[in-house]
């Protein structure tokens, strides 16, 4: 049901007060003739780059801080920051996996490591719609480094491609 005029009427007033009061202030503003250079076109891509190529690849060191912070925000809970399968949010009583291990690393191909990354397997949840294929190749390689720890490599992830 439409109010009466009577009531609106009375809105109008104090409208007119917080608009006034909204569009006043005591700083004089800069005010100045407009120019066409205020007015320029955002920078337009390279047309000879493919749009889903990265501007350039970061360095090693900024790669690998990258990935332990992946690790340690989504793995380390249940498989431990080494990997030894010792995190503190592990299911109790499951098994997992200690990746330091050359027999496990042995017993898998990198495709079994990122299908179970992307999909899940067993009581692991499946990560596919919160990590890319790129992140989910970098784990791959994370995984691996702790294998080549335990047999006398070194411990540090490398570039993985997509």
């Amino acid at each position: 049901m439409p109010l009466p005029v009577r009531r609106h009427a009375r809105l109008f007033p104090v409208l007119g007060l917080l608009l006034a009061l909204t569009g006043c202030d005591d700083e004089p503003r800069d005010r100045r003739e407009w120019r066409a250079s205020d007015h320029v076109q955002p920078e337009q891509p390279d047309p000879s780059r493919s749009a889903a190529e990265p501007a350039a690849e970061p360095d090693p060191e900024t790669v690998r801080r990258a990935v332990t912070a992946l690790w340690l925000e989504r793995c380390a809970g249940c498989h431990g920051a080494e990997g030894r399968g010792d995190g503190a949010q592990a299911p109790g009583g499951a098994q997992i996996a200690d990746f330091t291990s050359a027999a496990w690393q042995a017993s898998r191909e990198d495709a079994d490591l990122a299908r179970a990354i992307r999909m899940g397997q067993g009581l692991m949840p499946a990560f596919g719609s919160m990590i890319n294929e790129r992140g989910i190749a970098v784990l791959v390689d994370h995984v691996r480094s702790m294998g080549r720890a335990d047999a006398g490599g070194e411990a540090t992830p490398t570039e993985a491609t997509p």
